[in-house]
């Protein structure tokens, strides 16, 4: 019990620290400073951030977390993220977004978070993508998994490659548009698509959708029809096959009790 709690802890931490990481340009400007405040703070998020994901990964792969079934399939699935994002991406689009899906969906929200978190971070450490940026990817990317594992899987294998492909789609803009905004504030400047500190919230959002239109939209429209036609394409027999994996390894990591990553 006590480790579930941690778990659940660091997993709200974790998701509470992210969306204060991405969301502080609408939430920071004038009233607290703006950019000022902004460089004395970042670093406080991002080391908060690194140590909750780093918390969660820590506690959820060890002793008492997922259990050795899980694990061992993370790190199947991990590597399997590595193997495809090597050979780079179509636009915004990589292959190792359908391994999140896929996994999120068959094993469930805490689980795919856990596993796009550490798929992310192996991937980066092999192709070298290292930065600032990695603990937000981290954080995005779980959420991804995360939000496939909320899917229902009822109704038959239709419904729920078609509500996967859809989910697919969408998150494949909403990937994009997250991620941006963590360097917006610097690489827009003082333009007028820019963060202003001394705007409020809604010119701040108007700016930033702008900014998104004319810099990412494309980009990300490989990413969103991508995934879709992955999961249409190869998402039944791929499902099939981890749901046959979680019988044959007796996992259960779906349960409500154990939303946060569950137990094998």
């Amino acid at each position: 019990m006590k480790g579930r709690s941690s778990r659940t802890v660091l997993l709200w931490v974790a998701n509470l620290l992210g969306v204060a990481a991405f969301l502080w340009p609408f939430v920071l400007p004038a009233a607290i400073g703006g950019q000022e405040a902004h460089s004395v703070y970042a670093p406080w998020i991002l080391a908060g951030l690194v140590g909750a994901v780093g918390g969660l990964l820590f506690v959820e792969l060890g002793r008492g977390g997922l259990g050795p079934k899980a694990v061992a399939l993370i790190g199947v699935l991990g590597a399997a993220m590595v193997v495809l994002r090597l050979p780079g991406s179509v636009g915004g689009f990589s292959p190792l977004f359908l391994v999140v899906l896929i996994a999120g969906n068959a094993f469930g929200p805490g689980f795919g978070f856990v596993l796009g978190a550490t798929g992310l971070l192996a991937s980066a450490l092999f192709v070298g993508g290292l930065g600032p940026w990695v603990p937000f990817q981290m954080v995005a990317v779980g959420w991804v998994g995360m939000g496939a594992g909320v899917l229902p899987r009822s109704g038959g294998w239709r419904i729920r490659i078609a509500a996967l492909a859809l989910y697919g789609f969408v998150s494949g803009y909403l990937f994009g548009a997250v991620m941006n905004l963590w360097s917006w504030p610097y690489i827009a400047g003082g333009s007028a698509i820019g963060w202003d500190a001394t705007s409020g919230p809604a010119a701040n959002l108007a700016n930033y959708g702008r900014f998104y239109v004319l810099t990412s939209l494309v980009w990300d429209t490989f990413r969103a029809v991508g995934n879709a036609a992955m999961v249409l394409l190869i998402g039944r027999p791929m499902l099939g096959a981890l749901d046959r994996a979680a019988r044959k390894m007796d996992l259960t990591v779906r349960s409500p009790a154990t939303s946060s990553g569950g137990s094998a």
